[in-house]
């Protein structure tokens, strides 16, 4: 198939889900060219690069990531402007079979239902979260507000335009469907975010604990990817500060986001001398320094009633590390964690107490820990790997 993957996200160096799955697609004999937003481009209509073998257009736009609210709706409105000037620019003379894309923003679909007419080729649709739903429910907008009936709108258009609709979990799949009765369900797929495990980095634990000050022999919580209000940051912060005295127990926190700041500055003005900020890591960095932690966190907002799969889960099961989460009761990531995979413990994140014994009882069973990582690393191997995203496409789109 020749495929259009228009995205908000393509990195560079390193990698990323949207990234490793136009390498994976391409690796299976199909030509992938991405259109991506990017704040850094040089144009707002690009040119194709070669990137990693890919044909990729970087068309210049506002700054979506790290930035206000206002300034972040701003750029979001300017997308499909922006993109469907570069499609014409670059490629008019194509003939695609595909265009794939995901959300939010929701923004992105007036520019695919014209990519879709114009090719006249179907389009599939990998639904990550579920906007502007997730904004109301932090407080960002009312639901009566001329915002979410704009994004609301937008939203409706764009999963009717969708030909194909692909959620993280079946709990997606429900919520998605309940509240948007004009969907067929036969129009909505199981799409999990998928990953090709590497094998694991040697770990230095001793060289990385001296080289960040924290306390020798602790075991090493890692809090890493987006920092922003859907991942419930105080929570993380009231964590810190309660195992502050208790040096069989440290924390990293590696990443960016709108509430990033807020973290490094809390560490800093209560002098926690266990926990330590580290600004974002290109991958194979990462990947190094994640191998020195033993558990990995992820945390979301209690009041979300959508149910979020958090990205990160992979880099943790990759890496064999099992999790420690606190969430909202809607999702059913807790029955990943706890009952399929089998990879961590999980609590009510609207009780910080839980998810600090959480905390101290893997810190404290290295066994237990060896064990639940094992467990997951096992897990994405069988389910969340890029095969199977390449082959729900191929099933859906082949002919």
């Amino acid at each position: 198939m020749r495929i259009l993957q228009i995205s908000i996200s393509f990195p560079k160096n390193g990698g990323g889900l949207y990234k490793d799955l136009a390498l994976k697609l391409k690796s299976r004999g199909h030509d992938v060219s991405i259109v991506v937003i990017d704040a850094n481009a040089d144009s707002k209509d690009g040119c194709v690069h070669a990137e990693d073998g890919l044909e990729v257009v970087r068309v210049k736009s506002g700054p979506v990531f790290n930035v206000g609210k206002f300034q972040k709706g701003i750029s979001f409105l300017k997308f499909p402007f922006v993109l469907k000037s570069a499609i014409k620019k670059n490629f008019t003379n194509r003939n695609f079979n595909l265009i794939l894309f995901m959300a939010p923003p929701v923004t992105l679909y007036p520019a695919v239902k014209w990519a879709m007419k114009y090719f006249k080729c179907p389009s599939y649709l990998m639904q990550k979260d579920i906007f502007p739903q997730n904004a109301v429910d932090l407080g960002f907008f009312g639901k009566r507000s001329l915002a979410y009936l704009y994004f609301r709108m937008m939203e409706k258009n764009m999963l009717k335009t969708a030909t194909k609709i692909g959620c993280m979990s079946r709990g997606n799949i429900k919520y998605l469907l309940k509240h948007n009765k004009f969907l067929s369900p036969d129009k909505v797929d199981l799409f999990p975010n998928t990953k090709d495990a590497q094998p694991i980095p040697c770990s230095n634990k001793p060289d990385f604990l001296k080289k960040y000050n924290l306390p020798p022999n602790s075991c090493v919580f890692l809090f890493s990817g987006n920092m922003g209000k859907p991942q419930n940051i105080p929570l993380i912060c009231e964590a810190m500060k309660y195992f502050s005295a208790d040096k069989s127990i440290a924390f990293v926190a590696i990443g960016s986001g709108t509430e990033s700041r807020k973290l490094k500055s809390f560490i800093a003005e209560n002098n926690l001398t266990n926990s330590v900020f580290i600004e974002a890591l290109p991958r194979k960095e990462y990947e190094k320094l994640a191998a020195s932690c033993d558990v990995g966190i992820v945390s979301l907002d209690p009041r979300f009633p959508i149910p979020n799969y958090p990205s990160k889960t992979l880099s943790y099961m990759e890496s064999s590390q099992p999790i420690v989460a606190a969430t909202d009761l809607a999702t059913d990531y807790k029955d990943l964690i706890q009952c399929e995979a089998n990879c961590g413990l999980w609590s009510d994140a609207n009780y910080p107490q839980k998810f600090f014994e959480n905390i101290k009882k893997l810190s404290c069973d290295e066994n237990l820990r060896k064990t639940l990582g094992a467990n997951g690393r096992r897990y994405m191997i069988e389910h969340f790997n890029l095969d199977k995203s390449v082959e729900i496409i191929e099933k859906n789109f082949q002919h």
